[in-house]
Formats: C-alpha cells, sequence, structure tokens
C-alpha cells in the first residue's frame, strides 16, 4: 500500500534520509510514548527485544488508527545511555522490523531513564 498523500525528499547530503515530509490535507495520527514490556511487565533482558516489543507496540497504535509503518511522517525515539552501539542495534533491528520503500524522517534521542526502567520509547505522527 503507497500513500500517496506523503511526499518526502531526501536530503542532498546523506543517503537515505528524508530531508523534508509533505502531508497533503487530511487526518493526522499522533502517537506517544510506546515502550515495550514483557507480557509479565518486566523490562527485557536485551535492548534487541525491547525494540522489537517498541516496535509492535507503535504497529498495535498504528493498527488501531487505520494506519501502517508506510504512513508514518516523523518518528521520535528516546533511548535511554545511547552510544554507538546502542544506536546501531536501533538501526540494524529498526530496519528488520519496518519494511517500507521510504522510510519516515526519524529522530534519536538519547535520555537518562524512561517510564518504569524501559530502554527504548517511541512516539509517532503517521498521515492516513
Amino acid at each position: 500500500m503507497s500513500n500517496d498523500r506523503i511526499t518526502r525528499t531526501a536530503s542532498p547530503t546523506v543517503p537515505g534520509i528524508s530531508d523534508s515530509t509533505r502531508v497533503k490535507s487530511g487526518d493526522l495520527v499522533f502517537i506517544s510514548g510506546q515502550v515495550g514490556f514483557e507480557p509479565d511487565g518486566s523490562v527485557p533482558a536485551s535492548f534487541e527485544r525491547a525494540i522489537e516489543l517498541t516496535y509492535g507496540e507503535l504497529e498495535r497504535a498504528l493498527t488501531a488508527a487505520g494506519a501502517t509503518y508506510e504512513d508514518l511522517v516523523r518518528v521520535n525515539v528516546y533511548i535511554t545511555h545511547l552510544d554507538q552501539e546502542k544506536l546501531v542495534t536501533w538501526r540494524r533491528t529498526r530496519d528488520r522490523i519496518v519494511h517500507v520503500p521510504e522510510p519516515s524522517a526519524s529522530t534519536v534521542i538519547g535520555v537518562f531513564s524512561l517510564y518504569n526502567g524501559a530502554t527504548i520509547e517511541i512516539d509517532a505522527i503517521a498521515a492516513v
């Protein structure tokens, strides 16, 4: 499925990065504070598992709004104690989970702590 309401302009200097996004009129969905915990409510043992669960929660919220990863226009990712290793793990895991021809613009922000000990949290905007 392709969302023809979204136009992405590639960055001239960084391949694969969306420099700007234009959304034609319609509904926007704002998804806040998605975190991934194990079914028992505990923090996942590995950062990769936390990413998988968090993106699962993001997908659940998108589906509830009638949207998919392809409809995302903006994603903010908050990672505790962000370093190069966590950044590489996030990119690799995200790319494995989110299969879209043109990924949304995103910002990764290092933070000290998140809700209930979570290691990653995502908020997003989708155009539906």
